[in-house]
């Protein structure tokens, strides 16, 4: 099946400065977005209007993740702090700091119970958003660089770090398991039937690894991602790989063959940071360094 043409909306424009991070609520009817300006706006995709403003942070918002039931979301960023934020209120109802440099990834657990922080520092941490104490439950220091990417996925942990490794923490059985990518790793990513993993490097190379035994299933190239943190994501139920490059351009893969089904222009030639596609419908969005968030639509 080839892969449908999108057109492009009017970008979103609320944000002063590179846009870092763009996430859907789990339903896609909302984006939240994340950037240099500080700044974390709630949007409705398809009408390109600003639904609420959000402000707590004291330097750029690197990371966002929305919980199971869109009531909350928690983000991170440059001031080595992690806010829990409540959707409605616009609110932030908990604050957790402990890491020793920026914070560069969060993501919830399924119930939403348990924050993880990936950092700067090499460090993950692990905050209980039950509990008032401000102390971490577990430390994860097992990586040699800075954390530059993680997912919780069921009781385990899926991190992605400068120093080269994939690392899968099965908490639940008290193991770790360590991959060896050989290249600064700036994006995870599980796929939707947790039996692999989505992996960028900066080797402009994006591979598909058997999550079990650490087989490199395919490789995706032609983007170019030498400097900056480009995250991937699956699209269509995981049929398409699609990543962000440095070069301006959204590069669209069949994730089977591994062969590029499409270029989509839409940043100029800036950098685009971040991609996401929608949970429910053939529509995704686009970030980067141009300070503006595109959404493409089937068409």
């Amino acid at each position: 099946m080839p892969f449908p043409v999108y057109s492009r909306s009017a970008p979103l424009k609320e944000h002063v400065g590179p846009v870092h991070v763009v996430r859907y609520n789990t339903t896609g009817q909302y984006v939240l977005s994340g950037g240099q300006d500080r700044k974390i706006i709630l949007w409705n995709p398809n009408s390109s209007k600003l639904v609420k403003s959000y402000s707590a942070h004291g330097y750029e918002v690197l990371d966002i993740a929305v919980s199971y039931d869109n009531s909350k979301f928690v983000s991170c960023g440059g001031d080595r702090t992690i806010y829990l934020w409540d959707v409605t209120s616009g609110s932030t109802t908990r604050r957790f700091s402990g890491h020793m440099s920026r914070v560069n990834a969060v993501d919830f657990n399924a119930d939403a119970s348990v924050i993880a922080s990936g950092s700067y520092d090499a460090k993950v941490r692990l905050w209980d958003t039950k509990s008032s104490s401000q102390r971490p439950i577990q430390l994860l220091e097992e990586a040699k660089d800075s954390i530059s990417s993680l997912q919780v996925v069921g009781s385990q942990i899926v991190t992605g770090s400068v120093d080269g490794y994939v690392r899968v923490y099965d908490l639940r059985m008290g193991q770790l398991f360590e991959d060896l990518i050989g290249h600064p790793v700036t994006s995870v990513k599980d796929s939707t039937d947790s039996a692999c993993l989505l992996v960028s490097a900066l080797d402009s190379t994006i591979r598909l690894m058997d999550k079990s035994n650490g087989t490199m299933l395919q490789s995706f190239k032609g983007h170019l991602n030498k400097e900056y943190r480009v995250r991937s994501s699956f699209g269509d139920n995981d049929v398409y790989v699609i990543s962000g490059s440095e070069d301006g351009k959204i590069y669209v893969w069949d994730m089977l063959s591994g062969r590029i089904v499409h270029e989509l222009k839409g940043h100029g030639e800036k950098v685009v940071s971040c991609v996401a596609y929608h949970p429910k419908q053939a529509q995704m969005i686009s970030c980067g360094t141009d300070g503006l968030i595109q959404v493409w639509d089937y068409t």
